[in-house]
């Protein structure tokens, strides 16, 4: 087989072999995949019962380089929610594809018995810019899963096609909040569990409550009551140890002992468009879960999937209906992603948030 970039970007069988490469070693956690499990939706609007106060409304998330349909929005009513659209293009330096060139070059010029070994140098030469696309739609609903879970809220202004900084995405659910003043600061173990004590009539057992490390540090580790609780529920020799070094581990075993959800620490981050480092679990904020699987992320196929643009080259994953394409025009070549996806929580109106910033707001003046 005589092979070119063309063919490298174009064959079927190549492709699909870098993509199950990528797919089956990818290093990347997917967080928002702990909490929701991928269910089809065969119209882009869908209903989306959850209560009385508002529904899920999304609009569309793009990339100037995706030529997707951008900004597309309407007003949707409570109880339904839309699919959005997710997609980059990412272009290929020319220093880089020289590289790559370099390597074909050695494949076409290699005995049939050296072939195998060169081929596998491209395939991991090229690992690195599917695994980007691949992951791409994965860490943007991380960021947006992340962001439901603290504060019931998710919003996306595309920075790179927008200037009127219109949401490409706003989401907005019922949760139970519940904001405490500042006078239970020094109480606050206490005074979560006579909270938890009148909200288990109505809203049942919680499993956990999941809270960034800050969180944790500072008003779980850092609570004048936790010293007396792990003296009565761990005993007098784990009070040796510095309130510094408690881990949640040694906090959930205190609060379960007490009758209150084990504490799940989460410290996760993501790097945005611009390479910052966006942490995914907001500070100030603990929610608490009945369950890890909270509903669903509702995929569609793409449109190109039927109605392909000429000159680009696809493939499909069976992640969400992922659609992956190759592209090449008088600026470089390209690869590029297109997805449809939106979260759905199932009962968010069954789950509660804790704002601590009215709480913490004395502190940090």
């Amino acid at each position: 087989m005589f092979l070119t970039i063309e063919k490298l970007f174009n064959d079927v069988n190549i492709v699909g072999a870098v993509i199950n490469r990528v797919m089956q070693t990818r290093k990347d956690a997917i967080y928002w995949k702990q909490y929701l499990d991928w269910r089809r939706t065969t119209t882009r609007v869908f209903k989306d019962y959850i209560g009385t106060v508002t529904g899920v409304m999304a609009g569309s998330i793009n990339s100037q380089f995706g030529r997707k349909p951008i900004r597309e929005r309407r007003n949707i009513g409570s109880g339904y929610g839309e699919i959005a659209y997710l997609g980059d293009a990412y272009q290929m330096s020319i220093d880089r594809l020289s590289e790559l060139q370099d390597l074909i070059d050695k494949y076409n010029a290699g005995a049939t018995a050296q072939q195998t070994s060169v081929l596998n140098e491209i395939v991991n030469f090229i690992y690195d810019d599917y695994r980007q696309i691949l992951l791409a739609a994965h860490k943007r609903m991380d960021i947006v899963v992340g962001s439901l879970l603290m504060t019931g809220k998710a919003n996306v202004k595309n920075r790179d096609n927008n200037p009127d900084g219109i949401d490409l995405l706003n989401i907005e659910l019922p949760f139970k909040y519940i904001t405490p003043e500042a006078a239970v600061k020094d109480t606050f173990i206490s005074y979560l569990q006579t909270t938890m004590n009148e909200l288990r009539p109505e809203y049942g057992i919680f499993s956990k409550m999941i809270m960034s490390r800050a969180t944790f540090v500072k008003n779980i580790v850092g609570s004048a009551e936790l010293g007396e609780k792990f003296k009565m529920i761990l005993g007098q020799r784990e009070m040796l140890v510095s309130a510094n070094l408690v881990t949640s581990e040694l906090a959930s075993q205190v609060f379960t002992g007490i009758g209150l959800p084990a504490i799940e620490i989460k410290e996760d981050y993501v790097i945005d468009q611009q390479g910052k480092n966006v942490q995914i679990y907001a500070d100030d904020r603990i929610t608490l879960l009945q369950q890890d699987r909270i509903g669903y992320m509702r995929f569609h196929t793409p449109y190109e999937v039927t109605d392909p643009i000429p000159g680009k080259t696809y493939s499909r994953t069976g992640d969400g209906d992922l659609l992956v394409a190759a592209a090449r025009d008088d600026n470089g070549r390209y690869l590029e992603y297109t997805a449809e996806w939106i979260p759905q929580i199932s009962d968010p109106n069954l789950m509660v948030n804790f704002d601590l910033s009215v709480m913490n707001e004395i502190e940090e003046g």
